[in-house]
């Protein structure tokens, strides 16, 4: 479910600034300046599709990352690499909230997340109707009795006596 809206028109972009006459006519033409600056140019990947303005797109999970790791480790024949992938969101993430990474890998961060540690959280969209989604949420961590300490907190027992018999 992650989208995005492309809200400018990157295909209009150039990778050369001098490629593009910001003239038309006698006036400067403002998307030709705007399209052409240094941070627009840096989007210009030639690994990832960029489609033009007004598509919503879903995540691809970084297809051209997973490929390159793996085109490297077949080069160094070394696995290893493959598992160390970081997608551009996780990498981004200040707070390492995003994990990604190959479930059936009994290594990998994900698999413990999912199997091990926190095997009571996790959750999936639509589960209820068995799409089997390739993406998992974490359920929100709430106070709870062992984290409270209730033990403590519940004060004596007493026994009840009946008042009527």
């Amino acid at each position: 479910k992650v989208r995005r809206f492309n809200w400018l028109d990157y295909t209009g972009a150039d990778s050369f600034p001098d490629n593009q006459n910001p003239m038309v006519g006698k006036y400067m033409d403002e998307s030709v300046l705007q399209m052409n600056d240094d941070l627009t140019r840096m989007v210009l990947n030639p690994d990832v599709t960029v489609r033009s303005r007004g598509v919503i797109e879903k995540c691809s999970f970084c297809v051209q990352r997973l490929q390159e790791s793996k085109l490297e480790a077949k080069k160094h024949g070394d696995a290893s690499l493959v598992r160390n992938v970081k997608v551009a969101c996780a990498q981004a993430c200040p707070s390492n909230s995003i994990s990604f990474g190959n479930v059936n890998d009994k290594e990998s961060d994900v698999y413990k997340i999912r199997n091990v540690d926190q095997k009571h959280r996790a959750f999936y969209v639509l589960e209820q109707l068995h799409v089997l989604p390739n993406v998992n949420y974490l359920a929100k961590v709430r106070n709870t009795d062992r984290h409270i300490g209730v033990e403590e907190a519940q004060g004596e027992k007493k026994e009840e006596t009946k008042a009527h018999a």
